[in-house]
């Protein structure tokens, strides 16, 4: 009998001991299974997370291309302003006012003083031409009465309506023309064989030709001292010849021709003959 009890508290003991391990193993499965799943909740929270970034950013990125367009639109028109307003300035601190000073835009170039084939040289129709297109074709310009004001001139001076608006304002001249006129007057004067049975400033007679030519050298003596070009020039030397060579192509800064010529074109009233001092 009392075997009989030891047995069954030994069987009771083995099933108690069988279903603390089976709940053991059962809890550590179940420990397990929500770590599992914690850990793929985690993943797919993440995984959710960088799907939506992706989706926002692909149906976002056309704005962020405009925005970041916009911004270098801006930022160049910006800095265009700036260059350009800096220029102006500068252009109004070294120069006398003018109305044209608008189209002033500065150019590197560099000098060919190659004479070979060069359209501005010699003498003929249509050597002529081209140096009337530089010259002479601009005309003459209008300006309004407050510009007269800012130019420091007499309101004495020749009037003339806006060849558009009617507007009375003035007559005016630009001096680079006048000083291109001068150097073609000098170009036709060293080509006098040709140019003397045209007529023209010849036809007045060699004192009249005389004064206007020693006129023009004063105009231009002048405007070249006023502008005193500071650029530098160097030397080269030929085998054979002693005499060292000046080497004249040189770099220089210069006002674009083409846009002052445009301004006067768009502002001209046309030519007058005018009488030189």
């Amino acid at each position: 009998m009392a075997f009989e009890y030891q047995h069954l508290e030994a069987s009771l003991a083995s099933e108690k001991l069988s279903r603390l391990s089976s709940d053991s193993t059962s809890t550590l499965q179940a420990i397990d299974d929500l770590d599992y799943l914690s850990d793929n909740t985690e993943l797919g929270y993440k995984i959710s997370i960088r799907e939506s970034a992706s989706g926002w950013i692909k149906s976002k990125w056309p704005w962020v291309a405009h925005a970041a367009l916009l911004i270098i639109s801006c930022g160049m028109l910006a800095s265009t302003l700036i260059l350009r307003s800096s220029t102006l300035l500068l252009v109004r601190q070294i120069s006398a006012w003018s109305p044209a000073d608008i189209s002033v835009q500065y150019d590197h170039v560099r000098y060919n003083l190659t004479t070979k084939g060069n359209p501005f040289v010699g003498a003929g129709p249509e050597v002529d031409r081209v140096w009337r297109e530089i010259s002479y074709d601009m005309g003459d310009q209008w300006i309004s009465k407050s510009d007269l004001w800012k130019l420091d001139m007499p309101e004495t001076s020749l009037k003339t309506n806006h060849p558009t608006t009617g507007e009375e304002g003035y007559r005016v001249g630009m001096e680079v023309f006048h000083h291109l006129h001068c150097l073609n007057l000098l170009r036709r004067v060293t080509y006098k064989q040709y140019y003397e049975p045209l007529g023209g400033e010849f036809a007045h007679g060699p004192e009249a030709l005389q004064a206007h030519t020693d006129h023009c050298i004063e105009v231009l003596r002048q405007n070249i001292q006023c502008n005193a070009d500071i650029g530098l020039f160097t030397f080269y030397m030929i085998p054979d010849d002693p005499l060292a060579w000046p080497e004249l192509n040189s770099k220089h800064v210069c006002r674009n021709f083409d846009n002052v010529r445009k301004w006067a074109l768009d502002h001209s009233v046309g030519n007058m003959e005018v009488l030189e001092d």
